[in-house]
């Protein structure tokens, strides 16, 4: 397995079983992208369900081929050949403060009510604004 961390996003690649990633240090990302091998398997699903659930951090399967097995345990699919433009375009523009309150929102809608949606983009929403207004 390869994991190459840059500032705001992990990219894994040359990865067999998702269940590898249970164990690996992914360091802090807003992003972590997974690269399809054209053979990837989950391991133990109930256990990569479970974790990726969980994670504090958006989660995306580039792959030519999105309707996987594998795909399902990712909140978005994107095209292998432009995954690294994707994270690059995705924080275009936005400070590290506004990445991290975006990303915020993303994890919360992964499993959370409409009502916790709406709390988290509105609490994000202030203070995105109070940081507007200090600097």
């Amino acid at each position: 397995m390869k994991i190459i961390k840059n500032e705001l996003y992990t990219d894994v690649s040359n990865i067999d079983k998702l269940s590898e990633l249970i164990c690996a240090d992914m360091g802090e990302p807003c992003l972590l992208i997974v690269h399809d091998n054209g053979s990837m398997q989950a391991g133990d699903e109930a256990k990569v369900g479970s974790i990726f659930s969980d994670l504090p951090y958006i989660t995306a399967f580039a792959s030519d081929e999105p309707y996987t097995d594998i795909a399902k345990f990712f909140d978005i699919v994107i095209p292998a050949e432009k995954a690294d433009e994707y994270a690059e375009n995705l924080f275009k523009d936005k400070t590290e403060f506004q990445i991290r309150e975006i990303t915020s929102c993303f994890v919360t809608a992964r499993n959370g009510s409409t009502d916790d949606i709406l709390n988290a983009e509105s609490r994000a929403f202030y203070r995105l604004i109070a940081h507007i207004g200090r600097g």
